[in-house]
């Protein structure tokens, strides 16, 4: 593989590499060196790359295990928070009490899927947060079609029964 087609089919992937391995890790130091050492490791074995049908996926998954390897290695547990960097689409109507509530809600739901199991948190954030699909998730994550549809129903079923709770004016 040359490095232009380096450039385009792995280091292109770095954000999302970052930002999975900062979900774990809650350091942007540590996340900024796992992506360095995944994209080493990738540039090293280039030759290869092309028998990888899915090159993104195989990025991700090298981020996750390099990233669970340093959490093991320091000594932290896996209780990590859901941590996305992205503000909400606003209109123009919205009022800031509307904006607030919003990010309310948001923050609410983040706290409330920090509780999740690992791999609950981490098929419902590669699903639900970072877009990708179900087979891309299967790839990420080493797990079948079905144990990943499992995870997902139940993060959703979890977080929609906490939602409830909350908001119920019983």
């Amino acid at each position: 593989m040359l490095k232009d087609d380096f450039q385009r089919e792995v280091f292109s992937h770095r954000h999302k590499m970052y930002r999975f391995a900062m979900s774990f890790l809650k350091n942007e130091e540590e996340a900024k060196d796992i992506v360095q050492e995944v994209l080493m490791k990738l540039w090293e074995t280039k030759n290869e790359l092309s028998e990888i049908k899915n090159l993104e996926a195989w990025c991700m998954t090298l981020t996750r295990n390099k990233s669970l390897d340093a959490l093991k290695r320091s000594g932290k547990r896996l209780n990590d928070r859901l941590d996305v960097h992205h503000e909400p689409a606003h209109s123009t109507s919205d009022t800031p009490l509307d904006i607030v509530a919003e990010k309310e809600s948001i923050a609410n739901v983040k706290k409330l899927a920090d509780k999740l199991p690992e791999k609950q948190k981490t098929a419902f954030t590669l699903r639900e947060i970072q877009g990708y699909s179900y087979l891309e998730i299967c790839d990420i994550m080493s797990i079948s079609m079905s144990q990943c549809k499992v995870n997902i129903f139940r993060a959703r079923n979890t977080l929609k029964e906490e939602l409830t709770k909350q908001y119920s004016y019983e």
